[in-house]
């Protein structure tokens, strides 16, 4: 699979099927093969933040979300709209921070 491809795949684990193990793999699969190092580091950190996030391992998830947005704020050539990914970050961190049912993280594509 090329890198094209794999974005198109982690969109679609992420985005329908909410399959954040499966977008993990993806981007470790990248990291890997030296495609796009700091991209598939980027993608491994938001789809290990979302597993967190889903098992209520909070430690953990306050970890990576600081981590997440260093890597977006310092990433070249990130494949999805990194504003609106920021923006929809920053609503679901206020959201698990005030314990209220945290809204779905959708990536679109900018390639």
């Amino acid at each position: 699979m090329h890198y094209e491809e794999k974005i198109v795949a982690y969109a679609e684990m992420f985005n329908q099927k909410k399959d954040y193990v499966q977008c993990h793999h993806i981007s470790r699969e990248m990291l890997l093969e030296g495609e796009h190092r700091d991209v598939a580091k980027c993608l491994a950190t938001l789809s290990a933040l979302l597993e967190q996030a889903e098992k209520e391992k909070w430690a953990g998830y306050q970890k990576l979300y600081s981590k997440l947005m260093l890597q977006l704020n310092q990433v070249e050539g990130f494949p999805f709209d990194r504003p609106s990914l920021i923006r929809q970050l920053q609503t679901f961190d206020e959201q698990v921070k005030q314990s209220v049912e945290v809204p779905t993280i959708i990536l679109y594509k900018t390639m």
